[in-house]
């Protein structure tokens, strides 16, 4: 029986208000008030603000992969704007504040470096010259750099097979290139922006641009059955924003299904 849409659900991270984490059991339901983000108060439109959360959606059917799929934001709120972003099921991926990296500005290799002694493994990901998802695994030589060897038109995020409490390590495009990212202390994971974000009290396309179409949106690829991929959402407003009503905000995504 193919996948059909109750299959495909959406689930909280575990960390306090789903703000960080791996994927819990507590399902994000469509179209509920407050199913993710709360209330922002008056005090809070007042001073402007960010908050962030994080979750999964998951393929849910029994024994089909949710096939190419693809997410883009298709709505945004009044009065605020939104951007999502790359995250990973596993409990250090935990802050958002690590959505830290910028466009890359053309075609290139990854080079990654830490500052001092490290040999972990880096698993950077994103998309080709043609806009198909990859994935590539580098392991740091400390502070020598390390060049891949694929070619990405993008990077989605990058994140370390373990922490460190001393080493940070830096994405860069291309050997001895431009710095795009920096996994810090203690940190899992740097990942772009993706959507729209406040600044200088305007909303501008976010790092990543606005990722308003399904043709301009973040790859996933087949998700088993079973599988899940974690997506980071950001909510910015301006200091003396009205009321803020996100119910119409959208973020979607599809894919392809076996018969």
């Amino acid at each position: 029986m193919a996948i059909v849409s109750a299959d495909l659900k959406e689930y909280e991270s575990n960390s306090a208000n789903s703000d960080g984490g791996e994927i819990t059991a507590v399902e994000v339901v469509d179209n509920v008030d407050n199913n993710l983000f709360t209330d922002i108060t008056g005090d809070e439109a007042a001073a402007g603000g960010t908050e962030y959360r994080k979750a999964f959606r998951k393929n849910t059917h029994g024994s089909l992969s949710w096939q190419n799929v693809v997410t883009w934001l298709q709505s945004q709120p009044t009065n605020a704007a939104l951007s999502f972003g790359f995250g990973i099921d596993h409990a250090d991926d935990d802050e958002g504040a690590q959505g830290n990296m910028s466009a890359f500005s053309a075609n290139a290799v990854v080079a990654v470096v830490s500052d001092g002694a490290d040999t972990r493994q880096v698993t950077v990901v994103g998309e080709d010259a043609s806009g198909n998802r990859q994935t590539e695994n580098l392991t740091l030589n400390g502070t020598t750099e390390v060049v891949g060897a694929l070619t990405f038109s993008k990077l989605y995020g990058a994140y370390v097979a373990s922490l460190s409490g001393s080493r940070i390590v830096t994405i860069r495009q291309g050997s001895g290139g431009t710095t795009r990212g920096t996994i810090g202390i203690n940190k899992k994971t740097s990942f772009i922006w993706y959507g729209r974000v406040y600044s200088g009290g305007s909303p501008i396309d976010a790092e990543g641009g606005n990722m308003a179409s399904k043709a301009a949106g973040m790859e996933h690829g087949d998700i088993a059955f079973g599988g899940n991929f974690g997506l980071w959402y950001r909510l910015t407003w301006p200091a003396g924003a009205g009321a803020i009503t996100a119910n119409s905000s959208q973020v979607k995504s599809e894919g392809d299904t076996a018969a």
